[in-house]
């Protein structure tokens, strides 16, 4: 059986506590099929004694230090490297085993993936995330030193529409049509619903969103201005229910208290994933107009229950995944997420005929386990 090499900085732990577990679980479906080894550089904010050790027998974690906003990232970069060949010559990793390295980002560990596979001679496959897109717009000099690491991977995963969109700009047509398109495979994240048959009625006006209650979430997802569109809406009717706790709870209250909307906005708290379904399916729409998303489970979870959302139109989430499903707004733009709102209420039953259709053809397939796995597989085993 094949062996793969995974260098990731997205799993959760002590330090990331708000990343999903979309790696963990590509990384799971392909175990049957691969031998899978993780690398886990966690990326730590203090200088400390950098270590490694053995969370389980094909998984090794490596602290390296890291500094906010891509500061001294080369430098981080190649200590990384350095710390994987140590790890080697440590036995704690065998290098010469594998047939494959996958990156789980192009802009952090892909680096590192491009050093040991050129030194290796193995297929290298990189997996492209906003994070990338940020690198690149914001740090001089990273479009050209990355050239050569792009050059080199054979293929390239991208989970949203919007990353090809935003690597056109950044590089080039031509560049991209040459060196980057030819390679890429759409891979989006595993989302799976076992939808109850029993019948749940639609609550006429009430909408839904759904997020984490941290200063960086609420920010991110731009609740404030959503709550400042349902103001503007000024519609006795039509109420917000939110799913989700945290610490900056009482700062949305807050926002809540100011715009007085107290009488129109309903905490639901933590709900368990298993539980959350019927929430989706008895709002008459889910909102959530986020600056970016990695990747934007919660729409996929809204559409998977028939319920029409409203996502931002333009910006690095759900946008481009299917057309006539809900209101793609402008995020900073308080008066387009107020007719966004309004466009859901009159036009949500057609939206609701729509998301049926793609159910109906199969279309929300993309997002299943077997389809993923099946993708995954073939990609990877084209290389081997």
């Amino acid at each position: 059986m094949k062996k793969i090499l995974h260098i990731t900085y997205d799993l959760r732990d002590r330090h990331n506590r708000e990343i999903t577990t979309a790696v963990s679980n590509l990384i799971k479906v392909g175990r049957n099929n691969f031998n899978s080894f993780i690398i886990d550089l966690v990326r730590v904010p203090y200088p400390q004694h950098e270590m490694t050790r053995i969370k389980n027998p094909d998984h090794l974690m490596i602290n390296v230090l890291g500094f906010p906003y891509g500061l001294f990232m080369n430098w981080s970069q190649n200590r990384a490297f350095n710390f994987v060949k140590k790890a080697d010559s440590d036995h704690l990793v065998k290098l010469n085993e594998f047939d494959m390295i996958h990156t789980h980002k192009l802009t952090f560990e892909g680096l590192v993936g491009y050093k040991l596979a050129k030194q290796l001679g193995i297929p290298l496959v990189v997996t492209l995330r906003q994070t990338d897109t940020y690198v690149f717009n914001r740090k001089s000099g990273a479009v050209a030193k990355f050239k050569p690491v792009i050059k080199s991977c054979d293929r390239f995963f991208y989970l949203i529409p919007q990353i090809i969109v935003r690597m056109k700009k950044i590089f080039g047509e031509s560049f991209f049509d040459k060196y980057i398109g030819p390679k890429t495979v759409f891979l989006p994240n595993i989302v799976e619903r076992k939808i109850s048959t029993e019948k749940v009625i639609m609550d006429k006006g009430m909408l839904l969103t759904v997020l984490r209650m941290t200063k960086k979430s609420v920010e991110r997802k731009n609740i404030k201005r959503l709550l400042q569109a349902l103001k503007l809406l000024g519609k006795d009717d039509v109420k917000l229910k939110i799913i989700g706790d945290g610490g900056y709870k009482p700062k949305i209250k807050s926002w809540i208290n100011k715009f007085d909307l107290n009488e129109k906005v309903i905490f639901e708290g933590a709900i368990q994933n298993e539980n959350i379904d019927k929430y989706f399916r008895s709002a008459e729409a889910f909102v959530l107009p986020s600056i970016s998303e990695t990747f934007g489970m919660v729409y996929a979870e809204s559409l998977l229950n028939g319920t029409p959302i409203m996502y931002s139109k333009g910006y690095l989430g759900f946008d481009g995944f299917f057309d006539g499903v809900g209101a793609g707004v402008d995020p900073k733009s308080i008066e387009s997420i107020k007719n966004g709102i309004e466009d859901l209420l009159n036009n949500g039953s057609q939206y609701r005929k729509n998301i049926e259709s793609l159910h109906q053809s199969g279309e929300f397939k993309v997002f299943s386990k077997d389809y993923i796995r099946k993708t995954y597989i073939d990609t990877l085993e084209e290389l081997c």
